[in-house]
Order: structure tokens, then C-alpha cells, then sequence
């Protein structure tokens, strides 16, 4: 029987080794096949040493753990993190995505909005389908679509947010490079669940309905509320869009980190694989 499980369901929580049940740290992110529409692990933020010196990222291999008692329990085999990870994975680090928090790009150029989660097959990894809003209040505004795996198409390089975030203000913008989650044409037509503009939709059903059968008042009222209406929803698409910026921004500066992570360890597993000490 197949298990499903979200992004969204497994962020944050508690990571712990099997052998001992010792706190590892909690799941930062997840990470996505260059190629193919499957998550292949996660990414746990570990606590710093002694308050003081930072650590990095593990890397958990999808195989490498499971879940018991709403925690993450990692195995005790060579395999399930890091090098002996990457090996038994055998894909391009370098070119591997995390897909939470990246713009959904329409073959056309259309932004559907950024992935807030993903599901998947909790075996195998394979993707379903993943949820995109506009940002952190985009549930007030436009609701959400969920864009099922037949509309994806894959990772784009050249169109969406930064790879790798710069603090160089004046770095050539050209040779930055971008990428999005390429979907088909057709997930603009996926319907929108929830929020205020789905709301609203109805809301309007109802109103012309009552005035195609005589409830003058009923529409005059609902109109009135509508002009009263339209400086709130100008000040929340505006806070909408500042959202975004700024959600777009964090995700440039995980996505660097998250690539940084991934060349240390090639560069730490081509040094074992000739016998060279670390």
C-alpha cells in the first residue's frame, strides 16, 4: 500500500539517531532530484556546538530513516547520511533542488505562485503533487492550487529566484542564475481552493442570483460593501507582493547554502573514493 506524506507534514520536526534515540536536530528542508519529480532525502538543522561554533546541515537519504512516535528516526547504517548517502545515490549534488519555497512557471512564462509544499510517496519519493500560494498572506487573498504530477514538468534553470544569493550590490544581474519548478500551460486552469478571492466568488454567485430575482437591496448593499471593500484588498495584495520579495530572497540565500553543502560533500567524497585523507 502506498504511503503519502507532505513537505509540510515532516518540516520542522524532531530528528533523532536509532541507536541511542539521541537528538540530532529538526528537519530544515527537503531535497529534490535534478532530473526526475522525486525527493530523494532531507536536509536537519543540528544544533550549534557549545552555543558557539556553527554545524552543518545533515543530509538523510529518503531510505535512511523513518517515522515513529511524530519523530525522525535516523538508521544506524553508513548509508542513510552524508557521503555513504550521496554514493548509494549516486546523482549530481551540484544540481540538486529544493523545490519548498521556489516559484511554479508555466511553459508560457505565467508565475502560478511558490511551492509551500510538496507531496510525495514516503518510499519512494515520487511526487504527486505539490501547493502553491503567493506568499505569506496569499491564503487571505488568493487561496491555493494544488498542481497535480502531470503538470510538472521539471527544474528550470534561467527563470525564477536566485540559485545563489549575493551580497554584492553590484554583481551583473545576467550572471546570476535563477531557476523555478516548470509546469504545463494547462495548471493555469487548476481551480483555486480557499481564500478571500475564492470567497469573493462566491459571494458574487449569491449577489446575482438574488438580483435576477428582484432583491434590489440585496445587490446595493452587497455593491456598497464591495466600493468599501477595495482599499483593504489594495493594502493586502501590496503586503502580498512585499511577501513575496522577501520570501523570495530567503529561499535565494537557502538554496546558496543548501548548494555550498552539497559541492563539500562531492569534494569530501572524491577524496575518499582516491584514499586521500579529509
Amino acid at each position: 500500500m502506498t504511503v503519502k506524506t507532505t513537505t509540510k507534514q515532516l518540516g520542522g520536526m524532531r530528528v533523532v539517531d536509532a541507536k541511542k534515540g539521541k537528538r540530532i536536530g529538526k528537519v530544515r528542508s527537503f531535497v529534490f532530484h535534478p532530473r526526475e519529480k522525486r525527493c530523494i532525502g532531507i536536509l536537519v538543522k543540528r544544533p550549534d556546538a557549545a552555543l558557539m561554533f556553527h554545524r552543518k546541515d545533515l543530509f538523510v537519504a529518503l531510505d535512511g530513516f523513518h517515522v515513529e512516535d511524530d519523530q525522525i528516526v535516523v538508521h544506524d547504517d553508513p548509508a542513510a547520511t552524508d557521503k555513504g548517502a550521496i554514493k548509494s545515490l549516486g546523482v549530481d549534488w551540484d544540481s540538486c533542488v529544493i523545490w519548498v519555497g521556489m516559484p511554479a512557471v508555466t511553459k508560457s512564462g505565467d508565475q502560478l505562485g511558490y511551492i509551500s509544499s510538496v507531496s510525495f510517496d514516503a518510499e519512494t519519493g515520487v511526487v504527486e503533487s505539490f501547493t502553491t500560494e503567493d506568499g505569506a498572506a496569499n491564503d487571505l487573498i488568493l487561496g491555493k492550487r494544488v498542481i497535480p504530477v502531470r503538470y510538472i514538468k521539471g527544474f528550470r534553470k534561467g527563470q525564477g529566484v536566485p540559485l545563489v544569493q549575493t551580497d554584492d550590490a553590484d554583481a551583473d544581474s545576467e550572471s546570476v542564475e535563477c531557476g523555478s519548478v516548470l509546469v504545463a500551460d494547462e495548471a493555469l486552469d487548476v481551480p483555486v481552493d480557499g481564500g478571500a478571492a475564492a470567497a469573493a466568488g462566491k459571494a458574487a454567485a449569491v449577489v446575482t442570483h438574488k438580483a435576477k430575482s428582484g432583491a434590489a437591496r440585496a445587490k446595493a448593499a452587497a455593491s456598497e460593501k464591495a466600493e468599501k471593500a477595495k482599499p483593504v484588498a489594495r493594502v493586502a495584495a501590496r503586503k502580498t507582493g512585499e511577501a513575496v520579495e522577501a520570501g523570495s530572497f530567503a529561499v535565494g540565500r537557502q538554496l546558496g547554502r543548501a548548494s555550498g553543502m552539497f559541492a563539500a560533500f562531492k569534494e569530501e567524497f572524491d577524496k575518499a573514493s582516491k584514499g586521500e585523507d579529509s
